[in-house]
């Protein structure tokens, strides 16, 4: 009798132990889950030239994140890290990963990329502005090659908050419009062209530094700012540039004149946006809300 009464005291004693390490598992496995890296990207299924914010939540950070050879710069948020990622005018639809790093573990998160389709807009220009002598093929070459050389370099943030407007007016381009010219394809407009009178004030639409000011064949008086962690805007067919090659410029400051320099049929600005080296659409940018 005294043996049965021990060997059921130890069996419940046995229960109870293995109950409690399951339950203290149990828990302690639901505090992992509940303390896991909540990550949102918006919006969820991008396409070509769109921008999107990775929000990275649930983590005391840092954060660090690439999509293909591109870093994501994240900023820390009241609630968690943020970051704006670009997705190139020429990236095809398919399936693609985002790497993000946070408190030592990386996670890969998917990201679809859909097909998106742009109008086609057919233009009569000049001859000599579509099919170029070899003396103005070697100077757009050359200039193709002094832009490419800005893009890579991703230097710290100077901009703060939302991106402002840099000129109000009609947009008479698209960005991504399929652009064909006396009947040659060209490639697709990666930028918006503005409706403005001659001289009308371009503003710089967050802090920046001046990263070029030149005189191009396509773009005329052409303007370069670097907004920090790979985003620049550009600014095209300018009557006047106001602002020398590596001053600091802040948001709502004036910085050009609106011209028809360059291969313009009248005075309007041309503005385009780098974000890691990717061509995306200058109105998702200021349609952004960062602050």
């Amino acid at each position: 009798m005294f043996r049965e009464h021990c060997m059921r005291h130890v069996t419940r004693k046995v229960l109870f132990t293995v109950l409690l390490s399951l339950s203290l598992q149990f828990l302690a496995l639901a505090q992992d889950q509940g303390t896991q890296p909540m990550i949102i990207v918006e919006p969820a299924t991008p396409g070509p030239g769109d921008i999107i914010t990775v929000t990275v939540k649930n983590t005391a950070g840092p954060v660090t994140g690439k999509f293909g050879n591109n870093m994501l710069y994240f900023n820390s948020l009241h609630d968690g890290f943020k970051a704006v990622l670009g997705i190139d005018l020429f990236t095809e639809p398919g399936e693609y990963t985002l790497g993000i790093t946070t408190q030592g573990t990386s996670t890969s998160h998917p990201l679809k990329v859909i097909k998106k389709e742009y109008p086609l807009q057919t233009l009569t220009l000049p001859n000599d502005m579509v099919e170029l002598s070899p003396k103005n093929e070697a100077r757009v070459e050359r200039e193709q090659k002094k832009m490419s050389a800005i893009w890579p370099n991703e230097s710290a943030k100077t901009w703060a908050g939302d991106f402002i407007n840099p000129l109000e007016g009609e947009i008479i381009t698209m960005f991504g419009v399929r652009r064909v010219m006396n009947d040659i394809p060209k490639r697709p407009h990666s930028g918006v062209d503005v409706a403005g009178g001659l001289g009308d004030k371009v503003r710089a639409p967050n802090a920046g530094v001046v990263t070029l000011v030149d005189n191009q064949f396509f773009g005329g008086r052409s303007l370069v700012l670097d907004h920090g962690q790979g985003i620049f805007t550009m600014y095209f067919h300018l009557s006047k540039v106001l602002v020398k090659k590596g001053q600091r410029v802040k948001k709502g400051d004036v910085i050009a004149k609106v011209g028809a320099t360059g291969r313009a049929t009248g005075p309007h600005l041309h503005w385009g946006v780098r974000m890691q080296g990717a061509r995306v659409d200058p109105l998702e940018l200021i349609h952004l809300k960062l602050e």
